[in-house]
């Protein structure tokens, strides 16, 4: 796995990119619901177990997110103190 910084700019990007692949199911979805296709067969396995990975890595990458704001949060009030001091 390749570690790579992203831009709030390129996580969107990468959010919208789920948002088309999600949308694109929801369409076979309501039009297997419309015209009646009770039965379509699909290879899944390999599908939902990305699906596991993606979800693992929303939340580390949520986690890891989480934790470097605290860090920033930290460095802001060690500047105001440190600034207090002078």
């Amino acid at each position: 796995m390749t570690l790579q910084t992203y831009t709030p700019q390129q996580l969107d990007q990468f959010a919208l990119r789920l948002l088309d692949l999600a949308a694109i199911v929801r369409r076979a979805a309501n039009e297997s619901r419309e015209y009646g296709v009770t039965d379509l067969p699909v290879h899944d396995k390999k599908a939902l177990e990305w699906c596991i990975k993606l979800e693992q890595w929303a939340h580390k990458t949520r986690a890891d997110l989480e934790v470097r704001i605290l860090q920033h949060k930290a460095e802001l009030r060690g500047r105001a103190a440190a600034k207090m001091d002078e």
